[in-house]
């Protein structure tokens, strides 16, 4: 599946890998891929951007994103700060103490992180989607198509809490992808 992807794709897929490093994951999730397409600049980027979820929206609404069953906005409606309770748990037991199995013991390790199933299923409907459009190659703006596809993880809580949607996405991304041709 690989073969088909430009550089500028895998770029994606190793910033993908750093975000959830940088996040304490241990696996790739849509939401990560995500943050990768965001940060990573393009057409995809840029059209995250003009719909207000720009690298620095997404990672904040990642990090309230409850991947680990932690709802930062439930806890704080009750007077509790999910953030600073992290950084005092990592503080005394090391970073990525709270993500379980041998995060908890060693902390996170660093390198290759495996994908998550639905980001696995991210990449397959970006194949698809590529495909569809009749591109040779599969890029950013396809993998953004595929992370549109999704309606229910990670990657689309964090939109939704940037104010915008997988539907929204999906538009945006089809009409800059014409206004390119």
């Amino acid at each position: 599946m690989f073969e088909r992807f430009t550089q500028a794709a895998r770029a994606v897929i190793v910033r993908a890998q750093e975000e959830a490093e940088a996040l304490g994951h241990d696996r790739i999730g849509s939401e990560d891929l995500l943050l990768g397409l965001a940060g990573e600049g393009g057409i995809a980027a840029d059209v995250l951007s003009s719909l207000g979820a720009g690298h620095a929206a997404l990672r904040a609404a990642v990090r309230k994103t409850p991947r680990d069953g932690l709802d930062a906005d439930a806890l704080a409606a009750i007077g509790i700060d999910l953030d600073e309770v992290r950084r005092r748990v990592e503080e005394s037991f090391g970073p990525g103490a709270l993500a379980g199995g041998r995060a908890c013991r060693r902390g996170p390790e660093r390198g290759h992180r495996p994908l998550t199933p639905r980001a696995k299923r991210t990449l397959e409907r970006s194949v698809r989607e590529a495909i569809g459009l009749r591109s040779r190659h599969l890029g950013p703006e396809h993998l953004l198509l595929g992370l549109a596809g999704e309606h229910d993880g990670g990657a689309a809580a964090a939109l939704r809490r940037c104010g915008t949607s997988p539907n929204a996405v999906r538009a945006a991304t089809l009409r800059a992808l014409r206004d390119a041709a």
